[in-house]
């Protein structure tokens, strides 16, 4: 029990009371330290062979989910960011989301062969991730797009005879047995392809839900029964619609970090509707807006007025939490358009349910 307690607080416990250690537990405290001791006890130094060494113990005495935690524990208290430039470490590495944003931040500073191991790994979170979410989504399109039959004028339009028999039963007529309806209900001539928009703020504090919103684009634009649209923007506009299948490669083509020009990214998604009300806008962004906020108000408006509909998400990460502008998100809340945070678990069902009033 007393070992535990030193394996806890570490050099600082109480150094007049001696702690027997065994072996194992010695080579757990010096991995612990390393991580956790300060710059003159802990930390690599230069060494990118203590890197590995520390990589390969504490996948050895830690489970999965602890050696993600330390990984990320050590990037922030030890500077070891060089951790991420070598192709040897990389491939010891357990991917988690927090590193896989920093890869993509340092992206630009990799070597080549360092590159190739950076997106695989980042791979090997991404599959975790559809694995999750693809049926889902798949499930929440196919549910949102089911046929709905609407209050029509009966010429030219299929009429759904089941929902107009019921809505039209008090109009019996016993003595011909007949029901004269005085509602129709069907289903539009002419099917327009319903639009979802993906417009992605890819500032820095928002990489870890550009990362789900890559993944879950991706898997949208799968899909033949909807046309998926996915846009980056910081003050800049980057289109990568039809470029991109793999989210791996989108999230290596798109350029990380910058400011934040909301509307000029829905001013660019407005131009790019064929029929704005059927399309469904997701804005993906923390708000922080850097550029006049009366031409984000004006974008608002013009998208909201088309009828196209629109949802704020401060978030589409795993945990939902984030820090946001208070002053934008009462812009955008006073028009009914959200906004609010969004776990990646969610979103299958949001994306259902407004696909369904479309």
């Amino acid at each position: 029990m007393l070992s535990r307690w030193k394996l806890i607080l570490g050099q600082s416990a109480d150094p007049t009371e001696e702690i027997q250690l065994s072996g194992e537990e010695e080579r757990i405290e010096k991995l612990l330290q390393t991580a956790y001791g300060d710059r003159q006890t802990g930390g690599f130094g230069k060494s990118s062979a203590k890197v590995r060494k520390w990589l390969e113990g504490i996948r050895e005495h830690f489970s999965p989910e602890v050696v993600s935690l330390m990984q990320k524990d050590v990037l922030e208290r030890q500077n070891a960011s060089e951790m991420l430039l070598e192709a040897e470490l990389l491939e010891k590495i357990e991917p988690d989301i927090q590193l896989v944003a920093i890869i993509i931040n340092l992206q630009d500073l990799l070597p080549d062969a360092t590159r190739r191991v950076a997106k695989n790994l980042v791979a090997r979170l991404v599959r975790k991730i559809e694995e999750k979410l693809r049926t889902r989504l798949q499930q929440a399109v196919r549910r949102g797009l089911s046929p709905r039959s609407h209050e029509v004028n009966p010429a030219g339009s299929l009429i759904d005879w089941k929902k107009t028999i019921i809505r039209n039963i008090k109009s019996y007529q016993p003595e011909t047995a007949q029901i004269i309806p005085e509602r129709w209900f069907g289903f539009y001539t002419g099917y327009m392809l319903k639009e979802l928009f993906l417009v992605i703020d890819k500032s820095e504090s928002m990489i870890s839900s550009a990362i789900h919103a890559s993944v879950i684009g991706a898997i949208l634009a799968s899909l033949k029964s909807i046309r998926t649209h996915i846009i980056f923007f910081d003050t800049e506009i980057q289109d990568v619609t039809d470029k991109y299948r793999d989210p791996v490669d989108i999230l290596f083509s798109v350029p990380m970090g910058g400011g934040t020009d909301i509307g000029r990214a829905l001013n660019y998604t407005y131009q790019k509707m064929r029929y704005p009300r059927r399309s469904l806008v997701f804005l993906i962004s923390d708000l922080d807006e850097y550029a006049p906020l009366d031409d984000l108000e004006s974008a608002i408006n013009r998208i909201t007025s088309s009828g196209c509909n629109l949802e704020a998400l401060l978030t589409l990460n795993e945990d939902g939490k984030t820090e946001f502008n208070h002053k934008v998100a009462t812009m955008f809340q006073t028009r009914g358009v959200g906004p609010y945070s969004c776990t990646a678990d969610k979103f299958p069902d949001i994306l259902c349910e407004r696909l369904m009033k479309l």
